[in-house]
């Protein structure tokens, strides 16, 4: 598959079969985004993979997914629910070269995720207190001793076999960018035309 092709396919999904993923491809998920370019080589981001039940549900209380489609439309938790989640900590104190890094690793998860034939959702707006307080009773320091940083959990990766289709469609005249469902269910996310965001070729 053409890397254009990947990342058309992966579309961010909040609908998931309760179908469980191999611990071993969560782990190679995790292993690859960690080998990506990073900031000063300065590799800040630390991942934290949940699989199990218990945990997953009292993750899921710490986010509302869907925020733009009406409420017959959201997600349901226990049937729609993610499988497994992979949090990325990272520095409370970070540059913008450490948020950029975050970003290249949660896509990278994304689109390993869509070539195994899984999907993603990644989450920044959560109760970062809540998942905290969750993982540090599993063990979890969020103390780096390395460089002697706090960290936090900074962004949720979703992960499961997806459960709804998702389409790119083009951004109509009235400009609205917001995703939404067709007459069929289809999650459709509208994307501005080359036209519109290359400025210029010379």
């Amino acid at each position: 598959m053409e890397l254009k092709e990947l990342v058309m396919q992966a579309r961010t999904c909040r609908r998931f079969c309760q179908e469980e993923i191999p611990s071993e491809i969560l782990i190679d998920l995790v292993d690859t985004a960690r080998i990506t370019s990073s900031a000063r080589n300065a590799q800040i981001i630390r991942y934290v993979i949940v699989q199990d039940k218990s945990l997953r549900t009292k993750i899921e209380e710490s986010f509302v997914l869907g925020g733009a489609l009406p409420p017959e439309q959201k997600p349901q938790r226990g049937i729609d629910s993610p499988v497994a989640f992979i949090v990325l900590l990272a520095p409370q104190e970070k540059t913008q070269f450490g948020i950029m890094d975050i970003g290249i690793a949660a896509q990278t998860i994304q689109l390993g995720a869509a070539e195994k034939g899984y999907a993603a959702c990644m989450v920044g707006a959560f109760k970062k207190e809540v998942v905290a307080d969750i993982l540090q009773k599993e063990g979890v320091s969020f103390y780096d001793e390395e460089s002697g940083a706090k960290l936090i959990p900074d962004l949720l990766m979703l992960l499961g076999k997806p459960n709804q289709n998702r389409e790119i469609t083009t951004v109509k005249e009235d400009g609205k960018t917001q995703y939404y469902h067709d007459e069929r269910g289809c999650n459709m996310v509208p994307k501005r035309a080359l036209k519109d965001v290359l400025l210029l070729q010379k």
